[in-house]
């Protein structure tokens, strides 16, 4: 077994990441990482003892060039053995119709296209390529941000979202090792040209801010993504601490006596129980907090997505409104 499937294999393992027997959707946009992860996946799927099936969307940004991106992984899973499914969206058009940013539209248009295709093969875990350069540069993101605990855990190696577990097999792999792993196969991935746009923020991360970074410390993003795995222990430590959050109700009496940190902790929890997908801002924490030690009559504050906090003076309720 090569060094890096070995390193996938047990990170796999100590995360417990696959079921046995399952089938596994993986996103692949035929890019560098995704094409590795499909690659790896399959020389471990004995091991694993999962059956594989990708998945990938044209968003509908680039004209042809998205296109034959799309083409491109179904002609090389088709080639590999893997069964494959092919997608189609007009993201300028969600864009527009749901009022979002291309990039959040193009996020969401992705994951209704991956959700829909797992359920559609009978499969309840997405695999995607997420990797330890990723790690980095969103830990940097959310600290820029001002985000909180939660935030700088970074991505987490499973999530869920909607009934379908979110695993990233990659994280402790280098987006360097998965190229000249790559190269090594004899395999060109596709290169999208909007990776390099640095109107985007995560790619001033990428080509501007961590370059700088590396001066400092060659490892940095060795570093960063040590760091979100110390934090996330740090976080599961603190999450012990609090009082039941599902169903998210608690005493206020309960609420007035943890200290703040808890109080943040409780309430973001408590809006991820109902909202998974929701990025609760540090802004609307304080105010739900402020609002239930301020209170004197019933009352509510609204935490974004749909979610509210709802008060009196003997119990807050944390609730999703449609």
């Amino acid at each position: 077994m090569l060094e890096l499937h070995w390193r996938v294999l047990t990170f796999c393992r100590a995360e417990g990441l696959f079921t046995p027997e399952e089938r596994v959707v993986v996103a692949v946009s035929g890019g560098a990482d995704s094409l590795a992860l499909l690659h790896i996946l399959r020389a471990l799927q004995g091991e694993l003892r999962i059956s594989l099936h990708a998945a990938t969307l044209d968003h509908g940004l680039r004209g042809a060039q998205g296109a034959a991106d799309a083409a491109f992984v179904r002609d090389i899973a088709a080639e590999w053995g893997i069964p494959c499914t092919v997608g189609g969206a007009d993201v300028p058009r969600l864009a527009a119709e749901w009022r979002l940013g291309i990039e959040a539209a193009a996020r969401r248009a992705r994951y209704a296209f991956l959700s829909a295709c797992a359920a559609q093969v009978g499969a309840h875990c997405l695999a995607t390529a997420h990797q330890r350069d990723d790690q980095a540069e969103t830990v940097l993101l959310h600290l820029i941000r001002g985000s909180g605990l939660a935030g700088l855990r970074g991505i987490l190696p499973a999530t869920q979202r909607d009934g379908l577990r979110i695993v990233r097999p990659l994280l402790e792999i280098g987006r360097e090792e998965l190229r000249a792993y790559l190269a090594g196969l004899g395999i060109a991935p596709r290169e999208d040209a909007s990776n390099a746009d640095l109107q985007y923020a995560r790619n001033k991360v990428r080509h501007a801010i961590l370059p700088l970074l590396r001066q400092i410390n060659p490892s940095v993003v060795a570093s960063l993504a040590r760091t979100a795995q110390t934090l996330r222990d740090d976080y599961a430590a603190l999450m012990a601490t609090l009082p039941p959050y599902a169903p998210p109700s608690l005493r206020r009496e309960d609420f007035l006596q943890l200290l703040p940190a808890q109080q943040r902790l409780w309430l973001r929890a408590a809006v991820l129980h109902l909202a998974p997908d929701h990025d609760l801002s540090y802004e609307r924490v304080e105010a739900a907090r402020r609002f239930v030690q301020r209170l004197r009559t019933a009352g509510g504050v609204q935490l974004g997505g749909g979610v509210w906090l709802r008060a009196n003076q003997a119990r807050l309720r944390v609730l999703r409104e449609r």
